[in-house]
């Protein structure tokens, strides 16, 4: 349902375009007069603010429809478990690149502080894995 500003910004828009139209129409007509050019420059910004009144209320009604369907989505209980496997499926093939990575910077014979830098983060991803999964575990 439209309220009563909505239906003023659709008259305004009708107006001013036939406002528009008819001044351009002059001009063709008696040349560049000053009066006609105001009309025409006043014409074209109702134009433009009943416009964007307009079509401020189209992206806010999607918004919010956008908005209650993105919550449902995110909230259905199988897209959560197929994000929880997708996360547990990243985390798991991330360790085990790490680990390989840091077998072939042995085997390059880098500098042992990069090697043990990177030890030390494949560590670190396996204790808090496991640490926020006893956690999360715990609390749901």
């Amino acid at each position: 349902m439209k309220n009563n500003s909505q239906v003023r910004d659709y008259i305004l828009v009708a107006v001013s375009s036939s406002v528009t139209m008819g001044c351009h129409v002059l001009t063709k007509y008696y040349g560049s007069d000053v009066r006609i050019s105001i009309l025409f420059a006043i014409a074209i910004l109702v134009l433009a603010l009943s416009t964007n009144n307009i079509l401020k209320f189209f992206v806010i009604k999607e918004s919010i429809e956008a908005k209650k369907q993105r919550k449902i989505e995110m909230e259905d209980e199988r897209n959560i478990l197929i994000r929880e496997k997708a996360v547990y499926k990243t985390n798991e093939y991330m360790l085990f690149l790490s680990v390989i990575i840091i077998y072939v910077l042995i085997f390059m014979n880098v500098e042992f502080w990069v090697i043990c830098l990177i030890g030390f983060l494949v560590l670190v991803q396996g204790i808090l894995s496991i640490v926020l999964y006893d956690y999360y575990a715990k609390k749901y």
